[in-house]
């Protein structure tokens, strides 16, 4: 593949527009180095292309997209690239730059003010085909990611470790610091993470020491003393949908703030458990509901990217490959972006279909004589990267053509149910 350089102002192709925003970031970054035989450039987009490609398999991949590159390494080469723990350091860091130029939503962030937002969880897939047997087995391999509910980044959090490591020994692994995630001193940093999150010691220690604080859901066997009612602005549209806020002890000895919420179109009740204080509880359910963005990241890498399995066996490689999928990601919302700002080119089918189930759901409260928060009815959520995006990319990844020539062909399908 070609070395990046800064993007030309006009008849910019697919591929280049796309790999636009890391132009000079490589250069920049200390983990660089100079290797004629594969450029960290290269490197790089070799990576992000696979993650884009169809081909499941190494091998196949090279053999399908070889012919189209100003190089291509051989099965060895790649495979040994894979575990260069300069390389890895080379793509965190230019992972991490990436994701820092995605926009902070403006309308979300004045709901949270002071907080920065993450949504925490595992993620598994399939072995690598060279992976060692244990126990006559090939142990699937677990990720822990975090995508943030404030720009949409993706980011990999770590490796698990043996057979199926539990999200809290891999969170209590990282440590404070890590789940900082390098947000500027006076922020605090609120996680969403599902029951397998819950630690109440862990939870107030790492609230008092480093100003991080959690969200979750109630367990069914959790010990929860109700010890006093939190009085909070029913007539609020923001509050509509819950039916208490009060503060809980657990057997323990801890106090903690329990929400209990029902859904206005389902009514089903929702019971969330948190050591924030100074948001409205309705704005702690809208966190939650939020959490299911990650679940949709992760139904993109396994379904729509095809990423199945692990690339290869080494620690570092399986990390490597965590990482270019968060890069591949955090570089398709800012094309996303970039498309609908330009070209105005926006996937209209998706947003009928958000906006027909936004008044379905209005329809049904109201028959129920409920009323939705207006977190949910005006601050939409963004929608699901479409597949169609996915095929569009793969079919024009390699074109020569300007954009503005295969931009037309992806409105067109985007207009398409």
């Amino acid at each position: 593949m070609a070395t990046l350089s800064p993007p030309k102002l006009h008849d910019l192709t697919v591929n280049e527009s796309f790999f636009a925003p890391i132009a000079g970031i490589i250069a920049g970054s200390e983990c660089m180095r100079s290797c004629p035989d594969l450029s960290d450039d290269a490197f790089i987009q070799l990576g992000v292309t696979r993650a884009i490609s169809s081909p499941r398999t190494g091998r196949g991949f090279l053999q399908q997209i070889g012919t189209l590159l100003e190089y291509c390494p051989d099965t060895g080469h790649f495979f040994e690239t894979l575990k260069s723990k300069r390389r890895l350091g080379l793509l965190q860091d230019v992972d991490a730059r990436v994701a820092n130029l995605l926009p902070v939503c403006a309308e979300a962030a004045a709901i949270v003010p002071k907080y920065a937002l993450y949504a925490g969880d595992g993620h598994w897939h399939g072995a690598a085909a060279r992976d060692l047997r244990i126990d006559e087995r090939r142990w699937a391999v677990g990720h822990l990611y975090a995508l943030n509910l404030l720009t949409r980044a993706m980011h990999h959090l770590a490796l698990c470790e043996g057979k199926k490591e539990h999200d809290m020994s891999a969170i209590k692994r990282l440590g404070a610091d890590s789940l900082r995630m390098n947000e500027p001193k006076g922020t605090k940093v609120l996680w969403v993470w599902d029951r397998a999150g819950i630690d109440f010691p862990l939870w107030q220690h790492w609230k008092q020491v480093a100003g991080i604080y959690f969200i979750s859901r109630t367990k069914e066997n959790l010990n929860l003393t109700p010890i006093a009612s939190r009085l909070f602005a029913r007539n609020d549209p923001v509050n509509q949908g819950v039916v208490s806020d009060s503060l809980v002890v657990t057997g323990q000895g801890f106090k903690i703030r329990q929400v209990c919420y029902q859904d206005p179109v389902s009514g089903e009740i929702f019971e969330f458990i948190t050591t924030v204080l100074d948001l409205p509880p309705g704005v702690i359910a809208w966190i939650y509901k939020k959490r299911w963005d990650v679940e949709k990241v992760f139904d993109q890498f396994k379904n729509k990217l095809e990423e199945a399995k692990a690339w290869a066996s080494s620690d570092t490689a399986k990390t490597m490959q965590a990482h270019f999928l968060c890069l591949t990601h955090n570089l398709l919302e800012l094309f996303e972006r970039k498309i609908a700002l330009e070209h105005k080119i926006k996937n209209e089918a998706g947003l009928r279909r958000q906006e027909k189930r936004r008044c379905e759901q209005i329809e049904a409260a109201a028959k129920s004589k409920r009323a939705i928060s207006t977190l949910l009815t005006h601050l939409l959520r963004p929608l699901q990267r479409s597949v169609k995006l996915i095929r569009w990319l793969r079919s024009h990844w390699f074109s020569e053509r300007p954009i503005s020539q295969s931009l037309p062909l992806l409105k067109a399908m985007y207009a398409k149910p």
